[in-house]
């Protein structure tokens, strides 16, 4: 079966699990420092131009995390019951 999920779907719903329930009753946040999100950036260089010269730091940091947290929202709305 091929994958139906376009680019930039994929992108958001990879950014919306950088944070998730660890297994042991904790949180794992692949963006809790500037390196974190430097790794992920990197990682996602076929959908990120520069992504290969990219290095986080706290600002940066600080604005895609709020992303994050705006399309975690979404997320959670678009499969809110009712």
């Amino acid at each position: 079966m091929a994958d139906s999920i376009d680019a930039d779907t994929r992108l958001a719903l990879d950014l919306a699990l950088t944070i998730r329930h660890d297994g042991q009753g904790g949180v794992a946040d692949d963006l809790a420092e500037p390196g974190g999100l430097t790794t992920w950036v990197r990682g996602h260089a076929d959908l990120l131009p520069g992504a290969d010269a990219f290095v986080a730091d706290a600002a940066a940091l600080a604005a895609v995390r709020d992303l994050r947290a705006a399309v975690r929202a979404l997320f959670a709305r678009a499969v809110r019951p009712g």
